[in-house]
């Protein structure tokens, strides 16, 4: 079967069966490189990760502005909050401002939350954002999966372990997507395959079906024109 990966770290070309893939930034260093390696199969976001706030210069801000004018197929990512990481409250500012920009650009956004999902909720419920929201790795409850579901939001599973996050066997199913979070295509093909694999399990669906709705919806997010 051919795969898409909705979530990745991969500087390179993905592996031989694999569509397409989502390449994150994770700091400002990363952007020049991701715009020069896009392609058919890469498809890349600029973002500043919440573990990596302090790494921005003062015009980080127009900067992202600048290339995502530049290049109208860029989304916003990876941006997010992280309970366990320090400067929450900076953390927040920045997310906020992310999220902004996004919405100003019309770009889909790519979202890292652990344990904030109140304080991510609060921010898109005062922007109102309807452009899709990829939850990256999403470990949130259905209660969160069901406030999310207003904001146009894609709900990406990767691998925890050897299981699939409870939620993938209620998620809507035009949203659903998976993911390596790999930043090697050494294993990539093989992730994608069990994740995939193991959520077709949970639903009990047919994992081909399944993986060709999954293409789609991951088709739907690159190609979004709100």
């Amino acid at each position: 079967m051919k795969y898409t990966d909705a979530h990745c770290h991969i500087f390179s070309a993905p592996a031989g069966n694999i569509t397409g893939q989502v390449c994150n930034a994770t700091t400002a260093a990363d952007w020049g490189k991701l715009v020069q390696n896009a392609d058919d199969r890469t498809h890349v976001c600029i973002g500043i990760h919440p573990w990596y706030i302090d790494s921005v210069t003062p015009d980080w801000a127009d900067c992202m502005r600048e290339i995502l004018l530049s290049n109208p197929q860029i989304m916003v990512g990876e941006i997010g909050i992280d309970k366990y990481h320090p400067d929450i409250d900076r953390q927040i500012e920045f997310f906020a401002q992310q999220i902004e920009i996004a919405i100003e650009m019309n770009r889909p956004t790519h979202l890292h939350c652990v344990g904030a999902w109140d304080k991510v909720l609060h921010i898109l419920k005062g922007h109102g954002p309807r452009i899709p929201i990829i939850a990256h790795a999403f470990g949130g409850n259905t209660a969160i999966m069901t406030a999310l579901a207003e904001y146009n939001t894609y709900f990406s599973y990767g691998m925890r372990g050897d299981h699939i996050a409870d939620t993938a066997k209620i998620a809507p199913v035009d949203k659903i997507l998976v993911e390596s979070d790999s930043d090697t295509s050494t294993a990539q093909a093989e992730i994608l395959a069990t994740a995939t694999r193991e959520i077709a399990k949970l639903r009990g669906c047919d994992v081909r079906e399944l993986n060709e709705q999954i293409n789609k919806n991951f088709t739907g997010v690159i190609n979004y024109a709100g």
